[in-house]
């Protein structure tokens, strides 16, 4: 695998869908993250063909509007149902409301992070083959609350399981034409190194974590195979660590800055006892703007090393045997 896309060319890409979103109240957005999808994909090389984005714009707006037009529904749902208990004179209406709608967000958010995988693979070709996600939404939701609550029960311990298995099943329902994949990691083998990095993350300030991040990596993408390919990831920690201390002192000395007025006049405050002030709007406008462009500099300082560095140490063994080249482009090829 190879990777040659330019850090400040896509940087630039990201930059551009940020600033006329700002004009486009949001817009521009959709159009914007398809133009770096097809950028990053095609910076991505298998065996020296690249891999094509055919996704749209406008596809990714009308399904913004459907969820839209959803969640209005629910919310309309839910006044119903807080209308029929005054009516009743219930004094429980609004917070079921409030906690239905509440799950109902959250059962929808894990069912949509499958959906949008489905949509980019079936949006994703190499040599003309296109990818595929089948299986259904609602099994992968049913498995996350589960393991979910597994974690919870185990004060986070359990997390490398969830997050295992949520990547194994989507791994296990994608194809390649109509050839399978295959993934086999297990969370169980995480979990002692997942306790490791939570002890160590405030002593080593975050690069404990940082290394798991990388040895679930390797985990995962060591135990996938597709049509006799298996994949096997060499990624270290020293390929992304420096970037991502980089980015972290980025970040530190962007927020304490910003916010040193702030910080200033409630210094000023203890010590005249003066009325407490409100915020300061230019520390507030500041990390909103700080905000707004954090994946362009996500992606410069970090996003670009990250991508570059997992495509260049992934071995890749094996003949790759698809078959007839099924599903080809948008209708098939013989």
């Amino acid at each position: 695998m190879d990777y040659n896309g330019s850090r400040f060319g896509i940087g630039g890409l990201f930059l551009k869908t940020v600033l006329l979103s700002l004009v486009t109240l949001g817009i521009y957005n959709f159009w914007g993250r398809t133009q770096i999808r097809r950028a990053v994909w095609a910076a991505v090389g298998v065996d020296g063909e690249p891999l094509e984005y055919t996704g749209t714009g406008k596809e990714l707006f009308l399904g913004f509007l459907k969820a839209v037009a959803l969640l209005i529904g629910i919310g309309v749902a839910m006044l119903v149902l807080d209308w029929v208990g005054s009516l009743l004179h219930s004094g429980i209406g609004l917070p079921l409301a409030a906690m239905a709608f509440s799950l109902i967000l959250a059962v929808l958010a894990v069912a949509a992070v499958y959906l949008a995988m489905r949509y980019r693979l079936s949006r994703t070709l190499w040599r003309g083959i296109r990818f595929g996600l089948d299986g259904e939404a609602h099994r992968f939701v049913l498995g996350t609350i589960g393991y979910s609550l597994l974690a919870l029960a185990t004060l986070g311990i359990c997390v490398p399981l969830l997050r295992t298995w949520q990547v194994r099943t989507i791994v296990n329902s994608a194809r390649y034409g109509t050839v399978p994949f295959r993934m086999e990691a297990w969370g169980v083998t995480l979990i002692w190194p997942w306790i490791l990095a939570m002890l160590l993350a405030a002593p080593t300030l975050g690069i404990a974590l940082v290394w798991y991040r990388v040895r679930e990596f390797r985990s995962w993408t060591s135990s996938i195979s597709v049509a006799g390919v298996t994949l096997d990831s060499r990624l270290r920690l020293g390929d992304v660590l420096g970037p991502a201390i980089l980015l972290t002192v980025i970040t530190v000395v962007f927020v304490v800055g910003l916010l040193l007025p702030t910080i200033f006049e409630w210094l000023e405050v203890w010590r005249t006892r003066l009325p407490r002030p409100g915020a300061n709007m230019l520390s507030v406008i500041a990390i909103g703007i700080y905000v707004a462009l954090a994946p362009t500099i996500n992606f410069i300082v970090l996003g670009h090393t990250v991508l570059k560095a997992s495509c260049e140490t992934m071995a890749i063994g094996g003949a790759l045997d698809a078959g007839p080249r099924v599903n080809a482009g948008s209708g098939g090829a013989p």
